[in-house]
């Protein structure tokens, strides 16, 4: 019997299957659950607190906390794929490798398409130190601001 059980714990490991998803298309009970854990990270309460103040069950927030945690929370990543679409300015690509090199990361590869109807599509891996996976959301931040990125996502980093 016990032979049974832990066969179907590693088949159930091996089935697993990870997605990075926006936050506001998860359902309200996930989003309270991050709401608790960053409350009792960032405020130092009580996740019994934290759970009485989002109004969430208990059963639902212990139900579902161990699967959820922030994208770059305990990762030992340190090499990050970010995929850009541009307008084809000149200038422009100078201004987005100014922030990366601001915010301390090393670039290690830069795929850079032609430009299509005046789009140009780009693919920049990055790697960084331990600060890394807060730099990058604040130098994701500062890119997206930068006049001609149209588009600006993460599409992975390694593990």
């Amino acid at each position: 019997m016990a032979k049974k059980i832990k066969e179907n714990e590693k088949s159930h490991e091996e089935k697993r299957q990870y997605y990075i998803v926006d936050k506001t298309i998860l359902s309200a009970s996930i989003q309270k659950v991050i709401a608790v854990n960053e409350m009792v990270k960032n405020e130092h309460i009580s996740k019994h607190e934290g759970i009485r103040r989002t109004g969430l069950s208990r059963s639902t927030y212990y139900k579902y906390k161990d699967f959820i945690k922030p994208f770059f929370e305990g990762s030992q990543e340190k090499i990050f794929n970010i995929h850009m679409s541009l307008q084809d300015k000149q200038g422009l690509l100078a201004k987005i490798l100014e922030v990366i090199a601001d915010d301390k990361m090393n670039i290690l590869t830069i795929v850079q398409n032609a430009a299509v109807d005046g789009i140009v599509q780009l693919t920049i891996s990055l790697q960084g130190t331990m600060e890394t996976p807060k730099n990058i959301e604040t130098s994701l931040s500062k890119i997206q601001k930068i006049d001609g990125v149209r588009d600006l996502r993460i599409l992975g980093s390694n593990s």
